[in-house]
């Protein structure tokens, strides 16, 4: 089972599904292509945060997502997104620009295996660089808006 060099499971899952399954159980929800990816990604660019409850931080769900977690809970239709999957991250840096700008670079040169779709820089309100493998219908970087 592959786990992550560059994260620790509680910045990949919410606290309801860490407290619930606990630290080994917690890596099986991952396809081993997406964690080597966030290491490339991690590797490359520098510090990246995901989640960061475990260490004082309020981000709690911007990876794999529960039924249970208040942005899941709180839909009032069908949600099928892909961090309720184990397939989506919301990543966080200093410089979200040059993040963008890494992952389009690191997925040009074919080295990310699972990352195929990452949510537009100029769609977004927020300061993070959501990414994640859902399929898509060319071998391009999917670039979506929200």
């Amino acid at each position: 089972m592959y786990k992550c060099k560059h994260f620790n499971i509680k910045e990949l899952v919410s606290p309801q599904v860490y407290n619930k399954f606990g630290e080994a159980f917690c890596w099986k929800f991952f396809d081993k292509d997406i964690l080597i990816d966030l290491d490339t990604i991690r590797e490359y660019h520098g510090p990246i945060t995901i989640n960061n409850w475990s260490f004082g931080g309020s981000n709690t769900q911007c990876g794999f997502r529960c039924n249970m977690d208040p942005i899941v809970k709180s839909k009032k239709s069908i949600y099928c997104s892909a961090h309720i999957q184990g397939k989506a991250f919301d990543l966080h840096s200093k410089d979200i620009k040059k993040l963008y700008s890494d992952i389009e670079k690191l997925f040009n040169e074919g080295k990310l295996k699972a990352i195929k779709r990452i949510e537009s820089p100029n769609s977004t309100k927020y300061a993070w660089c959501h990414v994640d493998s859902f399929q898509t219908n060319s071998n391009k970087l999917e670039v979506f808006v929200a």
